[in-house]
């Protein structure tokens, strides 16, 4: 961003300098990054307000909500100062991760001063309910708390692509989470004593809403197979619907800008024509399409320019569209529509957005590698193989990597008839060498302390050429067996060699010593890359590749399968961690898998959510899913941690159940709906860049929304069903202590 902002410095400095001089950016990834970036400060910004908004409905007075509020600035400040000192950058993963949280910043603080708020309605004084309050649910939020942030310690097990994305986001993440819990425990208490000194007024309409609520919580106790029916029935939904949808690695973002590649249908054409073809294609771009900024094109000279034009045709047009962010045209339609015009042209044009897509970060497309040493062997494969994929639906651009290959003489040697004279093989090859090096460098002379090389050159008249390549003529001296005399024969290369014309790669590529010819295609709007991998998958699974071939595929599947295994890890990881942080809170070892069976729930939600949207599977989604295995077991924690703590007062557990939902039933709702209404900002952004965004606050939000729902009922009900034994407090007293010392 800085080499981008000195760049267009200069720009400005040299049109002011020289009149006339005008400049344009064709390409400039700095401004898309900080579009990107501006896009997911405006949504965290917007979130917070949504957070505090939440608040200031359900608390239903100024002070309060003040003093929560207060707790989202400081603990960004105290993320954004870590974040200086561990390296992490402000880029759109950390600001998402930011974005993401800002509305679980509060959670502690709510649960705090709702704890408060009981107390004092209570009748106790504003600094005992202070005091008393945090310190009755300092367990239940720091274990809330730690189990949202270890969910991305796994990270550091992981490497690669996977690693790249979750890192910073997940430092940022837990930055903000600890400042919040170190906040709510120290600030909130403070600030409560000193300023909620009047009890806070009742809400009629906030007690009905309880009075329902226990209503139906007394009702799902005596039925509770109808929550298990109802949670088991999505998960199988939700399973079924998973098994068709489609998977990328990234969202596709539209920037407003395309990079188009122009090539002649007919290979033979000039220079000259391919750019009046060029010329004709540009003006019925500027001339038809809506909403351009700017247009520009240049010939493919190799250079920096061509970064986004994939062909090797020298004589390719590189052009570039620029749309007004204003205008509200996307590139896709653009993309559509300048693809009509020039469909009756004889040119063929390779249209891609060229913003800053992070699948850049990895392959696009399908590869299949070939295997192989016999290059005749890899090309019959390449061709067979390409053939194939012309069958699969939804593969365009099919490219079998044998359009560069290039003419070539193959000289084989006769071992038998070679040996009959007197000759190797190595010895052809040397004579061969040294006949066909036009230039050669014997040695070198010094004058005046310069050295100057001796080169030989041959002959241009009597060079080798494939017409006479049949009669090259070496001298071998040969023994007559009879007569033991030594003779000075002339041999031919056509009599005991095979001269034969074939075509050979350009290049050899190597893997792991093998070598490796690949096959690409690229995947059109209309499909899905996980899905055609499938059904190329089937289609390679009955072919038989020629002997020493073997195939492989490569690209951007196999990219999304690595990172979601390495996701399915951190996920299987994170949960193991939480069920050891929950055994510490509970000092047991089954209740936390009455909260844990709250994480299969929110998944389902969420990638129901995701179906619901017609959105695909990616990699960024799936970090909505490593997110929310740590949100939505924070409020089973605080509901258990309750019920634990009536029981063992000398409560009877259903009676305890029931209080626990009359007292933790609002700060679980307000600490869900302010995450929720944080994430609303994302979900619902129409600002460029946030589709990137997009499918993982879609996740979280489906996925928190449904699983909040289900824990009222779906908790209470497990516990009922598991925790049958009577509560028991675990202490030890000092004398026993001492007698054991």
């Amino acid at each position: 961003v800085d080499v981008a902002d000195s760049i267009n410095e200069t720009m400005e400095r040299l049109m002011a300098e020289n009149e006339g001089l005008h400049l344009n950016a064709i390409s400039d990834q700095g401004y898309y990054i900080n579009v990107a970036i501006n896009s997911v400060l405006n949504n965290l910004l917007l979130g917070a307000i949504l957070a505090i908004a939440v608040l200031a409905i359900f608390l239903r007075s100024i002070r309060p909500t003040v003093i929560i509020a207060f707790s989202i600035p400081i603990s960004l400040l105290f993320a954004l100062t870590l974040m200086y000192f561990s390296g992490v950058t402000i880029n759109m993963i950390s600001l998402a991760g930011l974005a993401m949280g800002v509305g679980m910043l509060v959670d502690n603080s709510i649960v705090v001063i709702e704890n408060i708020f009981r107390l004092r309605s209570e009748g106790k004084s504003a600094a005992t309910a202070a005091v008393v309050g945090a310190k009755q649910v300092t367990g239940a939020i720091a274990a809330s708390t730690l189990t949202t942030v270890c969910v991305f310690l796994p990270v550091l097990f992981t490497q690669g692509l996977t690693r790249q994305i979750f890192a910073d986001m997940g430092l940022t993440v837990a930055y903000s989470l600890l400042a919040s819990l170190l906040v709510a425990l120290t600030l909130i208490p403070a600030a409560a004593a000193n300023i909620l000194t009047k009890e806070p007024p009742p809400s009629k309409m906030q007690q009905k809403m309880v009075n329902k609520y226990l209503h139906l919580l007394k009702l799902n106790l005596q039925h509770k197979w109808v929550v298990f029916v109802i949670a088991g029935g999505v998960i199988v939904v939700t399973g079924i619907a998973i098994a068709s949808m489609g998977t990328s690695l990234m969202p596709s973002v539209d920037y407003g800008q395309l990079s188009i590649t122009l090539t002649a249908e007919d290979e033979e054409a000039s220079e000259s024509e391919v750019q009046a073809l060029a010329t004709e294609t540009m003006q019925l771009i500027m001339d038809n399409v809506e909403g351009l900024d700017i247009v520009a094109a240049l010939e493919n000279s190799g250079g920096a320019m061509s970064m986004f034009n994939t062909s090797s045709d020298s004589k390719a047009i590189s052009m570039y569209v620029l749309l007004d962010t204003d205008s509200g045209v996307s590139g896709a339609e653009a993309q559509k529509e300048i693809e009509q015009l020039t469909a009756d042209l004889p040119v063929v044009l390779e249209i891609n957005g060229a913003g800053a897509d992070m699948s850049m970060i990895g392959s696009s497309g399908i590869e299949i590698q070939i295997k192989g040493e016999e290059t005749d062997s890899m090309a019959m494969a390449a061709e067979e193989i390409a053939n194939l994929m012309a069958g699969i639906e939804g593969l365009t651009n099919i490219d079998a990597g044998l359009d560069e290959n290039s003419p070539e003489l193959r000289v084989i040697v006769d071992k038998n008839r070679a040996m009959e004279y007197n000759l190797t093989v190595a010895q052809v090859y040397q004579a061969l060498a040294a006949e066909i090096a036009t230039e050669q460098e014997v040695m070198q002379i010094t004058l005046e302390d310069k050295q100057y090389p001796v080169i030989i050159a041959s002959d241009p008249d009597h060079q080798l050429s494939r017409e006479s390549l049949a009669d090259f003529s070496f001298e071998v001296e040969t023994t007559d067996i009879s007569s033991g005399e030594t003779q000075t024969q002339t041999v031919y290369l056509s009599q005991i060699a095979t001269i034969q014309e074939a075509e050979s790669p350009s290049s050899i590529n190597r893997t792991n010593q093998s070598r490796v010819h690949s096959v690409t295609a690229a995947v059109d709007d209309e499909h899905n890359i996980g899905l055609v991998s499938r059904d190329l998958e089937a289609a390679l699974a009955d072919y038989q590749p020629p002997a020493g071939c073997t195939i492989e595929i490569a690209g951007e599947n196999v990219q999304i399968q690595d990172a979601m295994q390495d996701l399915i890890k951190m996920i299987l990881l994170a949960a193991a961690m939480i069920y050891l942080i929950m055994v510490a809170q509970f000092q047991s070892l089954l209740l936390p898998f009455i909260v844990i069976f709250t994480i299969p729930l929110a998944f389902s939600g969420g990638l129901l959510t995701l179906v619901i949207c017609g959105m695909e599977v990616s990699v960024i989604a799936m970090i909505g899913l490593l997110l929310l295995a740590g949100i939505i077991v924070n409020n089973g924690i605080v509901y258990v941690d309750c019920v634990n703590q009536l029981r063992l007062d000398g409560m009877e557990k259903h009676e305890a159940m029931i209080e626990a939902g009359r007292r933790r039933l609002r700060p679980i709702l307000m600490t869900a709906l302010t995450t929720i209404c944080s994430m609303f900002a994302m979900v619902f952004s129409q600002e460029m860049g946030a589709e990137m965004i997009r499918p993982m606050a879609i996740v979280a939000t489906g996925g928190l929304i449904y699983a909040t729902v289900l824990t009222l009922f779906l908790v209470p009900a497990l516990y009922d069903l598991f925790q049958r034994k009577a509560a028991k407090a675990v202490a030890i007293e000092e004398d026993e202590i001492e007698e054991k010392e």
